[in-house]
């Protein structure tokens, strides 16, 4: 015991049997996410490119390409907006849609609690 004093000891793993004639599981073709203006599939853009946008679009989560950024002057006229602030910068989480911006969490009071007396 003296030898283990101050190490990490991993507990042991706990393992389940599995048989050979189990069904392998079902890897399904999910569609690959792209430009919700013009479809084109997401990639990495280079240094001198701007960044896709990540916005919310009636709760749905949605991507803009930087071309799409660049030619069309409205694109963010279809985005959702923060009932707090006012921000496109909004993320879907576990159904929640939240302000990247303010931190607000649509269908929550836009007055703080603290201000109400709760």
């Amino acid at each position: 015991m003296g030898a283990d004093r101050g190490r990490f000891v991993r507990p042991m793993a706990i393992l389940s049997a599995v048989s050979s004639t189990d069904e392998p599981p079902v890897v399904l073709d999910a569609p690959r996410p792209g430009c919700f203006l013009c479809g084109r599939p997401t990639s990495d853009p280079s240094r001198r490119e701007r960044a896709w946008v990540q916005a919310s679009v009636a709760g749905h989560q949605v991507l803009v390409c930087p071309r799409c950024q660049e030619e069309r002057p409205d694109w963010a006229v279809q985005l959702d907006r923060c009932e707090s602030c006012g921000a496109t910068r909004l993320s879907v989480v576990l159904g929640e849609v939240v302000c990247r911006e303010c931190g607000f969490v649509r269908g929550t009071s836009v007055e703080p609690a603290w201000s109400s007396g709760a």
